[in-house]
C-alpha cells in the first residue's frame, strides 16, 4: 500500500527527469522489504509513466527531452520526518500536507537520506519503440 508520495524534477542531468519518492506500507510489521521486488517497482514507473499525458509523451518520445521516470522507495517514517521538516520550518502543524512537488533542497535531503531503492521505467521506451512513428527506427536510427 502506498503510504504517502511526492516528487520532484530531477533537472542536474541531461536528460531531466521526474522523480517519485514512495512511502511504501508492507503486510508484516511494516517490513518493505517485501514489497520491493524489481519486476514490480519497474512496472509500477512504466505505469505511471504512460498514464501521463500526451505532452509528457511527447518530450519523452519524439524530442527525447525527458529521461525515464524514477521511483525511489523510502523507508518508513519518511514522511513524518519530512513532517517534522517543514513544521521546524514555519509550517502549522494544524494544516500541514505533505507537499505533492518538492523544491527545497533541505527537503529533499531528508527524503534522499532515506532511499532503499531506485526503479527507472523502461517499457516506454520499448513502446516508443515500436509504436511512434510507425516503426523502430524513426527515434533510434
Amino acid at each position: 500500500m502506498l503510504r504517502d508520495f511526492t516528487c520532484y524534477p530531477h533537472i542536474s542531468a541531461i536528460p531531466g527527469h521526474y522523480v517519485l519518492y514512495w512511502e511504501l506500507k508492507g503486510n508484516n510489521n511494516d517490513d518493505i522489504n517485501e514489497l520491493i521486488d524489481t519486476n514490480v517497482l519497474v512496472e509500477c514507473c512504466s505505469v505511471v509513466e504512460e498514464s501521463l499525458d500526451a505532452l509528457y509523451r511527447k518530450y519523452r518520445s519524439k524530442y527525447g527531452s525527458i529521461g525515464a521516470l524514477e521511483i525511489r522507495v523510502v523507508r518508513q517514517g519518511t514522511f513524518d520526518s519530512l513532517m517534522e521538516y517543514f513544521i521546524g520550518q514555519g509550517a502549522s502543524i494544524g494544516q500541514y500536507k505533505t507537499p505533492r512537488c518538492i523544491k527545497s533542497s533541505e527537503a529533499l535531503q531528508v527524503l534522499e537520506s532515506r532511499v532503499m531503492a531506485r526503479f527507472l521505467a523502461i517499457s516506454y521506451l520499448m513502446w516508443t519503440l515500436i509504436y511512434v512513428n510507425g516503426g523502430p527506427t524513426s527515434i533510434f536510427s
